[in-house]
């Protein structure tokens, strides 16, 4: 797996980013942790083209503890140049 950090407060546009990008929402869990935070991870998948071996797939992960947020992507080898691409303006 690839991971590539993203500051907490670019989690909302990266979700919006992948919707208007067509990427397919697999799953979503949330809720607390650590008895004092809260943290969700959101799946998505991209249908591969013709001849690909594999779909991509990124996740995100995000969690706020005690006031202190953080966040990072995690994908794998098919999604890294796709989010490359994506998040080049990030």
């Amino acid at each position: 797996m690839i991971y590539r950090e993203i500051l907490p407060s670019q989690a909302d546009d990266f979700q919006k980013l992948m919707r208007d990008n067509l990427w397919e929402m697999i799953s979503q869990d949330g809720g607390q942790s650590e008895f004092i935070g809260w943290a969700y991870i959101m799946h998505w998948r991209l249908p591969t083209s013709e001849g690909e071996s594999k779909e991509a797939e990124v996740w995100l992960h995000f969690s706020e503890n005690q006031g202190v947020q953080a966040s990072h992507l995690e994908m794998n080898t098919a999604a890294k140049p796709l989010m490359d691409n994506l998040l080049s303006g990030w």
